[in-house]
């Protein structure tokens, strides 16, 4: 049976095998004891957490490498365990040329981690997303007050907004003034977190909706529609996606034909949903929004019905490589 992934119980890690500094992992104090690859390390000072100590004594001029390359020289004595800093350390570096390029990288052991799962959201292709998120993307600037009036619609409504607890909280206060309270007993109401129930959200398999608003598609040139196409086909490919509604006014660049073609550049056998909405060919605004949110939601629904499931650890992407250029990469565990 898989293990499931679980996190280590330790205060400093080191990036590369030839650095003489240790990374703190959490806040680090005077004389707390640190030990990494069975050397104990007493740390004198304060080292805030993602800051670096040194593993040894160094003296003024004595190199400083982090990364596996010269970052700076000791401008003092820096006793081992003592945090680098600018008032320390000066900045130095290697000489470089092309010519003398190292891409050698010394593979780390993974070994502990071959039988270790993770639980995520299987797509169609293969890939394994963190989060699954529902896209509205619009083709052109001029559809992002439709997306404004869309999330204005959509994300309090269903329980995604950021502000759920105070909207709450008001909506108490709206219940005391209808039940003939004072302004004193307002006053005197308790607010507190712990007593104000935040609406719950309508699907707890989606982590939310995210408006991908923008400012081309219509000016430039071909290319630049192109590339903002293949941009929007970056997010929609992407693992932590589980589909999109795609608003499109009919006359701009950004044609939704190229997205699909950028879509099918990505992944040829391309099955999420995606509901795609042309306004010249709805009518009206209204019309425009009215069958958006209809059809989102019914997205949503869809989206839903995925559940997280084991999943090992080589499916865990984190970058570009998890389906092109997009903007998921960077927060996939935990999106704000």
């Amino acid at each position: 049976m898989n293990k499931p992934l679980t996190s280590v119980n330790q205060k400093a890690t080191k990036v590369h095998p030839a650095d003489n500094v240790l990374a703190a992992l959490a806040n680090l104090l005077e004389n707390d004891k640190v030990r990494y690859n069975d050397e104990e390390y007493t740390i004198i000072g304060n080292v805030p957490a993602k800051h670096k100590f040194v593993t040894d004594d160094l003296h003024p001029g004595d190199e400083v490498f982090m990364y596996g390359v010269l970052v700076g020289k000791a401008k003092a004595f820096i006793p081992r365990g003592s945090a680098i800093t600018t008032t320390n350390v000066a900045h130095a570096a290697s000489e470089y040329k092309v010519s003398q390029r190292n891409i050698d990288w010394p593979k780390p052991d993974v070994s502990k981690f071959i039988d270790r799962t993770f639980k995520g959201f299987h797509r169609a292709d293969g890939k394994v997303g963190t989060a699954n998120y529902w896209l509205i993307i619009p083709m052109v600037f001029c559809e992002n007050r439709n997306l404004d009036v869309l999330k204005e619609a959509l994300v309090d409504e269903l329980g995604y907004g950021s502000n759920q607890i105070r909207r709450a909280q008001v909506g108490s206060l709206v219940d005391l003034y209808r039940s003939g309270k004072s302004p004193d007993e307002v006053l005197k109401s308790d607010l507190t977190f712990s007593n104000t129930k935040s609406p719950q959200r309508l699907f707890n398999n989606v982590d939310g909706i995210k408006f991908l608003n923008h400012d081309g598609g219509c000016g430039g040139t071909r290319q630049d529609a192109r590339a903002l196409c293949g941009l929007l086909a970056g997010y929609v490919v992407n693992a932590n996606v589980a589909g999109a509604t795609v608003l499109s006014l009919g006359c701009q660049n950004a044609q939704v034909s190229i997205l699909q073609e950028e879509i099918k550049k990505r992944d040829a056998a391309f099955s999420k949903p995606l509901y795609i909405l042309e306004q010249q060919d709805v009518g009206s605004e209204n019309d425009l929004i009215s069958l958006a949110i209809k059809q989102t939601f019914a997205g949503l629904m869809k989206a839903n019905e995925i559940q997280r499931k084991e999943a090992p650890l080589s499916k865990l992407c984190i970058g570009l490589e998890c389906g092109g250029s997009d903007g998921f990469s960077g927060i996939s565990a935990n999106p704000a």
